[in-house]
C-alpha cells in the first residue's frame, strides 16, 4: 500500500468535506425586510406558565425567547418551552373537532356540529340519569374557575383535574401540618433533601437557578429515588424502595426526637400535639425502616444529624412527585415530610420553607342549578 503524505491527506479531507457540504440542507436566507415582532405571552407547555416572547417573522412563529421580567423563569425558557414553536406547527396537532365514524376512524366536523351534538348528549344524560352522572375532567388545576362554575351550574359536583394523579396528596398533607403549602428558599438552603422530586426534570427555571447558587455555596444535596435522576447527579443519590419514603421520613423524625436534636424552641412556640407525636414515633426506628427502604439504619441517623446541624436552613422538599404523593401512601408520606420540616423549625427561616402572601379577592355567587342550560335554550 502506498504511503499517504500529510499534504495528500489534507487534500483528500478537503474534497470529502466539500462533498458532504453539497448534500447538507441549507437554511434559507432571511428576507432583508422581514417583519419581525416579539409578542409577549405565557408558555403553555406545562402548568408553570413561564413568561415568554413568541418571535414572529413574516407571520410565523420561529422561536421562543424568555421574558426576563417574569419571576418563574427569569428569562430562560426550558427545553420543553423552547419546543412550543414546533408544537404549534406539528402536522398531527388537532385544529378542529373530530368524530369517530362507523368504521372506527376519526373524521373532522364543524364546531357548530360539535356543540350541537355535545349539548344534546348532555341534556339527554341529565334527563335520564341526573346531573351527578356528569364528570368534567380536565388537565387544569382544581381551581379552574370557568369549568368548575359550568359544572356546578349543570348540577354536578364532579369536577376533577389532574391534581388527583399528581400533587393532591402533597397539598393536603402539608396543609394538615402548616395550614398551607410552603415553598423552599432554594438559594439559601444548606441541606436539601428531595424525596423523589427531580428538580432538573420537572423544571422550574428560577428554582433550578436558585438551587445551583446554593450548590455553588456548598449546600448538601441528598436525593431519595429508586432511579438515578438528573438531580441525583448534583449530590448524593440514595436508592430507596418505591413507596419507602414514608418509612424513611418517620425514622428521621424518630432520630430527631429521641436524640433531642430537633428545634425545641420553635416546636414549643408553634406546634400542638408534640407529646402525642413523640409517643407515636417511638416504634418507627431506623432499624424498622430498613425493611421498607433498603437504607441502612446508621445512614438514616447520619442524615438526620446532618439536617439538625444545618437547621433551620435544612429542608425536605415539598415539591410534587415521588414520596410527596405519587404512591398509595403519598398523603402520609407528605405529612411525614412536613413533620420533619416542623421539627427542624425551618418555616420562615432563611434557607428553609416559606409561605407566599395571599391576595384577597371577592366572590361570585353561582347561578341557580340549570341556569346555564336554560339560558342556552336547553331543558
Amino acid at each position: 500500500m502506498a504511503e499517504l503524505s500529510r499534504r495528500d491527506f489534507l487534500k483528500l479531507g478537503g474534497v470529502a468535506a466539500g462533498a458532504l457540504a453539497v448534500g447538507l440542507p441549507q437554511r434559507p436566507a432571511r428576507a432583508a425586510q422581514a417583519d419581525v415582532r416579539k409578542v409577549p405571552t405565557l408558555c403553555e407547555m406545562c402548568t408553570s406558565r413561564c413568561g415568554v416572547f413568541a418571535v414572529v417573522e413574516n407571520g410565523r412563529v420561529t422561536r421562543i425567547e424568555g421574558n426576563p421580567a417574569h419571576p418563574v423563569n427569569l428569562g430562560r425558557p426550558c427545553a420543553r418551552g423552547n419546543a412550543g414553536a414546533s408544537a404549534l406547527y406539528d402536522p398531527d396537532r388537532l385544529k378542529e373537532p373530530m368524530k369517530r365514524g362507523e368504521d372506527g376512524k376519526l373524521y373532522p366536523i364543524t364546531w357548530e356540529q360539535a356543540f350541537e351534538e355535545i349539548g344534546a348528549k348532555l341534556n339527554e344524560i341529565r334527563k335520564r340519569h341526573g346531573p351527578e352522572a356528569l364528570v368534567f375532567a380536565e388537565y387544569n388545576n382544581l381551581n379552574s374557575t370557568l369549568t368548575k362554575r359550568w359544572t356546578e351550574a349543570f348540577g354536578s359536583p364532579n369536577h376533577v383535574g389532574h391534581a388527583a394523579n399528581c400533587f393532591a396528596n402533597r397539598n393536603v398533607g402539608y396543609s394538615a401540618v402548616f395550614g398551607a403549602l410552603p415553598s423552599v428558599d432554594y438559594e439559601n438552603v444548606k441541606f436539601y433533601l428531595s424525596p423523589g422530586r427531580n428538580l432538573l426534570g420537572g423544571i422550574k427555571v428560577s428554582e433550578v437557578a436558585a438551587l445551583a447558587k446554593a450548590k455553588a455555596n456548598g449546600a448538601r444535596i441528598v436525593v431519595l429515588d429508586p432511579r438515578h435522576s438528573e438531580l441525583a447527579g448534583w449530590g448524593e443519590w440514595i436508592p430507596i424502595k418505591s413507596a419507602g419514603d414514608l418509612a424513611f421520613l418517620l425514622a428521621v423524625a424518630n432520630v430527631l426526637i429521641t436524640e433531642g436534636i430537633y428545634n425545641k424552641a420553635w416546636v414549643e412556640a408553634h406546634c400542638n400535639g408534640f407529646e402525642q407525636l413523640a409517643e407515636g414515633i417511638r416504634e418507627y426506628t431506623p432499624e424498622w425502616q430498613e425493611q421498607h427502604t433498603d437504607i441502612p439504619a446508621e445512614k438514616v441517623r447520619q442524615l438526620a444529624r446532618e439536617m439538625a446541624a444545618a437547621a433551620p436552613a435544612a429542608v425536605v422538599d415539598p415539591g410534587w412527585h415521588g414520596g410527596n404523593g405519587m404512591y398509595w401512601n403519598g398523603y402520609e408520606a407528605a405529612r411525614a415530610g412536613a413533620i420533619v420540616n416542623a421539627l427542624l423549625g425551618n418555616l420562615g427561616a432563611k434557607g428553609g420553607l416559606k409561605l407566599s402572601p395571599k391576595v384577597a379577592l371577592g366572590t361570585i355567587d353561582n347561578p341557580p342549578e340549570g341556569a346555564v342550560l336554560e339560558a342556552a335554550g336547553g331543558g
